[in-house]
């Protein structure tokens, strides 16, 4: 199977030839930095690619408390900055030195004061991310290094320090801004913080955009609304420079270079781009702040291409960007920023959708891969689902969607988690369509007993711009009187939506635990719970203090979950409950039944005590039918 996953990935890949590698610098420790100093930082503004400087002066230290990370607080000035309006998003993780020394990474701004002020997260705050575990690195998941090993690169990486910024030629920067605030250095000394703490910055730099490929406007409202407990406020749309999914196994970057983290490629993309802090031959640092702030992480790591920037209201500007390639695995994902390592990849789900809209004869195949994060993993793919129906889809409002999925997985014995169902709304289908994806990749996701592997999903959707519902109108059966293991056949009459009459003739066979006497049936769609529906279904034999659900039987419970366009067949009315002793007599009765069956050379499974039959319709409603149980 996995073999054939790195063949299908392949074909979608493009190798890039090796560049070069770059080496730290020597740091500047906080202890060193006084407020008065001046320095260079660096970032990309333009599509020509080139990194540009800016100058940088720092106003003092900001000290939160005990157990609060040391913020440096600067202002920005400079060419680059009076044409950009001052620091935005995206320039997170933007290299600032002071002497030549790497002082830490441009990582938050506050609108509410001017733009021109930012904080920088030290580089002391960065480094040891290089040095946490990464227990997600030694996984069972198909990793995204498909290259074939003849082939994979035998150069030692290039071990050149970086050029200390200071000695580079820069342009003279042009004189401040006349609105710039400071103009003198501050007296405090750095270790003497400023007396009043400010806030940790909640502000559109931490808020990094986050930039979406394949998603419509109500895909974007769909996403948005599943990511927004990650605390993402801003998605932007923006396309790829191609089409195809290219994987670059010997790229390099450089401080100061734009960088992607992404979550999804292919198809649709989701991804935040920022700014690389530091390279250390094949491990980068980058961002000064947070993605996720999930720890531990497993996510694409793509070079990026800047498009350009715009000048928002009250300094909420930000730089757009582009992804470009894969080129390596982010790992750590921390409040200090995020850290990975060159020419390493992912995990990945890769998930199909095929999407068909019979209204307008079109039919639709979507592929994406899905970095392996049990967090995520449901959230995407629900809206990788959506998304595609709504692009393919000419309207998703008064319309009937039939969804069949598939999630290959060790968490169920067959290793395919297999569902299908229908879905009708009167404004947005696509809204109840993709949850019962999101609850089975929740479910798969939620063992507590040991990680299940996910292989692949795929997803199937047809689409009817039609209203297939249907009332019940009778249940009759064809006789009235039935011993417990027989069956008994129920016509049923439905009236689909503004149709004719049908008729579907369901069998029903009484468990043979059933007690003598009337019984009255209960007949509706699968999705629906009768009000009269037992409290315990008389078919079953109920163990008393019977355990808590595992895993497997939770699985089991929503596979075998009633659907929206089954008809149901089960036993009606609240029955008192039978005590331990009327308990103990029906398991006896079973028993004999079982043994008289089995002397006439027959053999009597345990029933279950409801019958299901599958409609072209979804059904909306109860009718009920009586019959009398016998005496075996």
């Amino acid at each position: 199977m996995l073999k054939k996953l790195a063949v299908s990935l392949a074909m979608m890949m493009t190798v890039i030839l090796p560049t070069r590698s770059e080496a730290m610098p020597e740091i500047m420790p906080v202890e060193n930095i006084q407020s008065g100093m001046s320095g260079k930082a660096y970032t990309v503004v333009e599509n020509s690619g080139v990194i540009e400087p800016f100058d940088v002066d720092i106003i003092g230290l900001i000290d939160n408390g005990k157990g609060s990370s040391k913020m440096i607080m600067a202002k920005a000035s400079g060419r680059v900055i009076e044409k950009t309006g001052g620091v935005l998003q995206g320039m997170s993780g933007s290299p600032i030195y002071i002497d030549g020394k790497l002082v830490g990474a441009l990582a938050a701004g506050l609108k509410e004061m001017s733009p021109y002020t930012f904080f920088i997260t030290p580089i002391e705050n960065m480094l040891p991310m290089w040095d946490l575990p990464d227990p997600k690195a030694a996984n069972r998941y198909q990793q995204m290094s498909l290259k074939p090993k003849e082939e994979e690169p035998t150069e030692e990486p290039l071990d050149e320090p970086i050029d200390e910024p200071e000695d580079e030629p820069i342009d003279e920067p042009i004189d401040e801004p006349e609105d710039e605030p400071i103009e003198e250095p501050v007296d405090e000394p750095v270790d003497e913080p400023i007396d009043e703490p400010i806030d940790e910055p909640e502000d559109d730099l931490e808020e990094e955009a986050l930039y979406v490929r394949g998603f419509d406007a109500n895909a974007m409202q769909f996403l948005a609304r599943e990511l927004k407990p990650l605390g993402v406020k801003n998605l932007y749309t923006i396309e790829n420079s191609s089409d195809d999914l290219k994987i670059d196994y010997n790229a390099s970057l450089e401080p100061g270079a734009p960088v992607g983290v992404a979550v999804v490629f292919g198809d649709f993309s989701v991804a935040a781009t920022g700014t690389v802090t530091a390279v250390d031959n094949k491990k980068i640092l980058g961002f000064g702040h947070s993605f996720t702030h999930a720890g531990n992480v497993n996510f694409f790591m793509t070079d990026a291409a800047v498009v350009g920037t715009i000048n928002g209201v009250d300094g909420a500007g930000v730089k757009i960007a582009k992804l470009g390639n894969i080129i390596g695995r982010i790992n750590q994902d921390r409040e200090a920023g995020v850290a990975g390592i060159l020419g390493k990849f992912p995990s990945v789900v890769p998930i199909t959708v095929n999407v068909t809209d019979k209204s307008l004869n079109r039919s639709e195949s979507y592929n994406a891969s899905i970095a392996y994060n049990e967090n995520l993993i449901p959230k995407l793919g629900a809206s990788i689902a959506y998304a595609a129906l709504s692009k393919t889809a000419d309207s998703l409002a008064e319309s009937t969607v039939t969804v069949d999925f598939g999630i290959k997985t060790n968490a169920v014995e067959s290793g395919n988690l297999q569902r299908q169902n229908m879905f009708y709304n009167g404004s947005d289908v696509g809204q109840v369509a993709v949850l019962e994806i999101l609850q089975a990749l929740s479910l798969v996701c939620s063992n507590t007993n040991v990680e299940s592997d996910i292989f692949s999903i795929d997803i199937n959707m047809t689409l009817d711009n039609e209203r297939k519902t249907a009332s019940l109108v009778s249940a009759v059966p064809d006789r009235p009187k039935v011993k417990p293991g027989e069956t008994v056949n129920l016509t049923v009459q439905l009236r689909p939506y503004r149709q004719k009459e049908e008729t579907i003739v369901v069998p029903y066979t009484v468990p043979i635990t059933m007690k003598s006497g009337p019984l009255t049936l209960d007949v509706h769609g699968g999705a629906l719970v009768p009000i009269a529906q037992l409290l315990m279904n008389a078919g079953y034999i109920m163990e008393i203090n019977e355990p808590a659900q595992d895993y497997s039987e939770k699985i089991t419970g929503f596979l075998n979950s009633g659907k929206n366009n089954e008809l149901v067949v089960e036993p009606g009315g609240v029955l008192e409950p039978q005590t331990d002793k009327e308990l103990k007599r029906e398991i006896e009765r079973a028993k004999k039944a079982q043994e008289k069956a089995a002397k006439q050379g027959k053999k009597l499974e345990k029933t279950p005590a409801e019958s299901k039959v599958d409609t072209g319709y979804i059904i909306d409603n109860v009718v009920h039918a009586t019959i009398d149980i016998d005496k075996i």
